[in-house]
């Protein structure tokens, strides 16, 4: 199956630049290339189904890789950065864990990349 990896977030987040280096760590973990979409929120070329999404997020073949209720409303004017966070164990933390990433890839790819 193919792999198809994006990373959604708004430029005025704080947390893309982590949300980078733990998606590259994860896919470096499964043997996976370091290769992903991104996609600016606030950029007209982002797919209206991907501006809901809060900033950073790690869709693998358009799944989100911590799924859950998010704190956020659509919104049809721009307000502002729409920072998420995520759990990690009794934590919060501002980009996925790397160990989220890792399970979405393995679903698409199974236990061994190659």
């Amino acid at each position: 199956m193919r792999l198809h990896v994006e990373l959604i977030y708004d430029p005025e987040c704080p947390n893309v630049g982590k949300a980078r280096e733990v998606l590259s760590r994860a896919l470096q973990e499964v043997g996976a290339p370091a290769v992903w979409t991104e996609w600016n929120t606030g950029d007209a070329a982002c797919p209206e189904t991907h501006r809901g999404y809060g900033s950073p997020t790690v869709l693998v073949n358009g799944k989100d890789v911590a799924p859950g209720p998010h704190p956020w409303a659509r919104r049809e004017d721009w307000t502002g950065p729409r920072c998420r966070v995520y759990v990690d164990g009794n934590k919060m933390i501002g980009a996925p864990p790397v160990a989220k990433i890792v399970s979405a890839l393995l679903a698409v790819l199974g236990p061994e990349v190659g």
